[in-house]
């Protein structure tokens, strides 16, 4: 098998300096996200300051994430002179501002809830490991020790000869385009959502297994805008791909009311991984939405 080898890359941005036009006081640029709180730029300070007020719980229900996860429910506990807490990932862009709610009359502490969601782009530790810090502050500007909690981000593995990817971070509708190695035919075989199966056009008789073999699309995420908080789209090869050139694009069918998109295209294949990154904005929405649409990310011979 001839290794994988990239021809060249277009749009080819680093993840980490993907963040384009966005405003930066308004917490797109930042991997982890809270609903409804404010967000103060700068990563969260991890050193010691006041000796209280003090977070004293932290309930995740479980610590497992996957990228691109939404709506994660994390709670707490947190001193009686508290009124909001400072929560952040170490190593973010930005931090947020979650006020308490009620008084628990058991432990008198403070109790707080809120909804997060974390980028596929989110960028972890050995063994999938982030960290989470919480502070505690007063209505008089006093912030409490940090109260680390750490979460497992949970990479799938995905199985296959060759496995295209794309994955990003907001909840817009993109869409990946794989041109497939077409063998001097006078046609493109491309897949995508409206055609997730390698097999060429016209192809008649073929059975479920034969398409998979061919290399199909494994999910159409946040189809129409009706958003299912994966973010990611796979076109994988379980056996021997066929041998070529491949073309991987991005559609960006609609930011579904999200200001942009940073994404990321990556192939793996003979344990090695090649990638291109990049943005996408309203600008990217204009263009035609059919076959052979979308932003030219990756290019690469089998």
């Amino acid at each position: 098998m001839r290794p994988l080898m990239p021809a060249f890359f277009v749009g080819g941005l680093l993840c980490a300096s993907c963040s384009g036009g966005a405003d930066p006081s308004s917490g797109q640029q930042a991997f982890f996200r809270i609903q409804g709180a404010q967000y103060i730029p700068g990563s969260i300070d991890a050193s010691s300051h006041d000796s209280a007020p003090l977070v004293t719980n932290i309930s995740t229900a479980n610590n497992d994430l996957f990228p691109g996860v939404a709506g994660k429910k994390i709670s707490g506990n947190v001193g009686p002179t508290s009124t909001a807490i400072l929560v952040g990932l170490q190593g973010d862009v930005g931090r947020w501002v979650v006020p308490v709610q009620d008084l628990d009359p058991i432990t008198d502490t403070f109790t707080f809830s809120f909804s997060a969601s974390f980028s596929p782009l989110t960028p972890a530790g050995d063994g999938g490991v982030v960290e989470l810090i919480f502070r505690a502050i007063t209505p008089d500007g006093k912030i409490g020790p940090a109260y680390a909690q750490s979460m497992i981000m949970d990479m799938p593995q995905i199985q296959g000869a060759l496995v295209i990817s794309l994955t990003w971070d907001t909840e817009a509708d993109l869409d990946l385009h794989v041109d497939l190695p077409s063998d001097g035919d006078a046609g493109v075989n491309e897949i995508w959502s409206r055609k997730p199966s390698g097999l060429p056009l016209g192809t008649v008789g073929a059975t479920v297994d034969a398409g998979l073999q061919s290399g199909y699309l494994d999910f159409d995420s946040n189809s129409m805008c009706v958003i299912d908080g994966r973010r990611a789209e796979n076109v994988i090869f379980p056996s021997t791909p066929p041998s070529g050139r491949y073309i991987v694009r991005v559609d960006t069918f609609s930011l579904c009311a999200e200001t942009t998109a940073r994404w990321c295209v990556r192939a793996f294949a003979n344990n090695q991984v090649f990638e291109a990154c990049g943005q996408s904005t309203d600008i990217d929405t204009r263009f035609p939405h059919g076959q052979g649409a979308g932003l030219q990310a990756l290019v690469f011979d089998y």
